[in-house]
């Protein structure tokens, strides 16, 4: 489903100015000096409207969090719920999956979510599935050697390509299930 556009994205933007880093490349290999004496980098790729980093970001308040948004319009409502005195160890930007190189030193981040990303259901269009190959590699090089991607999808398609992937890939599967909400792990991780 895609969202209504909006025409009051300037304003929208500004008012979340704290929450928004503009040149995220300008950070690359010290993410972790806009929050000093953070435990853990994690970063969501597609964060979409930012509930699941929020919730992450409360949870654990030692944890450094980035949300990484493509669409303007999606971040800005992420942004409109993640004042930074609420959050201090959120920030939000906007980049495309294929510029984190840019934006991350290889090994700085110790987490990756992918949670309900685009299922891309065409065949033709598998290479743009987020747990493809080429980018299975990108976050290889981004997550410390001990770092982990969590991927989490409700669509079966999407998940069943994922785990073949991520074996042809070379990388250990910790956990997998199918209906992740019925799990403990689900429930206590439902966001």
């Amino acid at each position: 489903m895609r969202m209504r556009r909006r025409n009051n994205l300037a304003p929208r933007m500004a008012a979340c100015e704290p929450v928004w880093i503009h040149e995220p490349e300008a950070l690359r290999g010290n993410w972790r000096s806009l929050m000093p004496g953070c435990r853990e980098l994690r970063v969501e790729v597609g964060c979409g409207k930012g509930k699941f980093l929020r919730q992450m970001a409360q949870r654990y308040p030692e944890n450094a969090y980035i949300g990484v948004e493509k669409i303007s319009t999606i971040l800005a409502r992420a942004a409109m719920g993640a004042d930074v005195e609420d959050y201090p160890n959120l920030r939000l930007m906007r980049a495309d999956v294929l510029e984190l190189d840019h934006v991350f030193a290889p090994g700085e981040a110790d987490g990756i979510f992918l949670n309900f990303s685009d299922p891309w259901p065409k065949e033709r269009h598998s290479k743009r599935r987020l747990t493809s190959s080429r980018f299975l590699a990108l976050y290889e090089r981004l997550l410390k050697p001990e770092g982990e991607l969590e991927f989490k999808t409700d669509n079966d398609t999407l998940f069943e390509f994922s785990i073949e992937s991520l074996r042809q890939n070379g990388w250990e599967i910790l956990y997998a299930v199918e209906d992740l909400h019925s799990t403990p792990l689900g429930q206590d991780n439902s966001m």
